[in-house]
C-alpha cells in the first residue's frame, strides 16, 4: 500500500471535512480486492457500478462507489483505511448516489477503433489522467454528465490530489451549445481548499 504523504493527508482531510456528504469515493476491486471484504466486514455502504449478471461474475474487479458521507467527522479513518487501497478517486455530486451510478457505470463502457465495445477503467487514476490529458471539452462533458460536480484523483506521476471541475459556460455559450462546459484542472494540495 502506497503512503500518503502530508500535503495530501491534508488535502484530503480538508476535503472530506467540508464536503463528505458530497463525495462518492470510486474504489476498484481489481487494485485491492481486500478492501471488499472489509468493507462488507466493517458495515461500510458500498454499491457496485455494475447490476445483474455482471455485478456478481465481475464482483471482485468492478467498480464500486463508496459515499464518503457514512465516514462523517473521521476524515482520518477514511485515508487510513480506504485511500490507496483501490481508492485513488474521489467524485463530488449533488445528484445522489444511484444517479451518480448511473452516470459513471455509461462511462465503463467506450467502442475501440473497430467499434468492438471494451470496458474503459477510468476509475483506476492513472486511466483516468491519461484520459483527462487527451480528451477534449465535449468529451469531458459527456463524461461529467450532468450530475458530476468535481472529480478529484491521484497524479500517479507526482501523487497530487488533482482537481476536474466541470463549469457551465456563460449565457451566451449556452443559448449556442447548452451542452457545453468548461473544466478547471487544479492541484488541491497547493492551495487552501475553498467552497464554492
Amino acid at each position: 500500500m502506497m503512503m500518503t504523504d502530508d500535503a495530501t493527508r491534508k488535502a484530503l482531510h480538508g476535503l472530506l471535512s467540508e464536503r463528505s456528504g458530497t463525495l462518492y469515493a470510486l474504489y476498484d476491486a481489481a487494485a485491492d480486492n481486500g478492501l471488499l471484504s472489509d468493507l462488507q466486514r466493517d458495515g461500510v455502504t458500498h454499491e457496485c457500478l455494475y447490476s445483474g449478471t455482471k455485478e456478481i461474475t465481475l464482483r471482485n474487479v468492478a467498480p464500486y462507489l463508496i459515499p464518503c458521507a457514512q465516514f462523517g467527522p473521521d476524515a482520518a479513518a477514511f485515508i487510513e483505511q480506504v485511500w490507496h487501497r483501490g481508492v485513488t478517486m474521489l467524485v463530488e455530486s449533488d445528484a445522489g448516489c444511484e444517479a451518480l451510478k448511473i452516470q459513471l457505470k455509461k462511462n465503463s463502457f467506450v467502442r475501440n477503433s473497430e467499434g468492438v465495445e471494451c470496458y474503459f477503467r477510468y476509475y483506476d487514476a492513472r486511466a483516468f489522467a491519461r484520459f483527462v490529458r487527451m480528451a477534449n471539452n465535449e468529451q469531458l462533458g459527456q463524461f461529467f454528465g450532468s450530475v458530476c460536480r468535481t472529480i478529484y484523483f491521484e497524479d500517479a506521476g507526482s501523487g497530487k490530489i488533482i482537481a476536474l471541475a466541470g463549469k457551465k459556460t456563460t449565457l451566451i455559450s449556452r443559448i449556442f451549445d447548452p451542452g457545453m462546459m468548461q473544466f478547471e484542472v487544479r492541484d488541491i494540495c497547493t492551495q487552501q481548499y475553498r467552497t464554492g
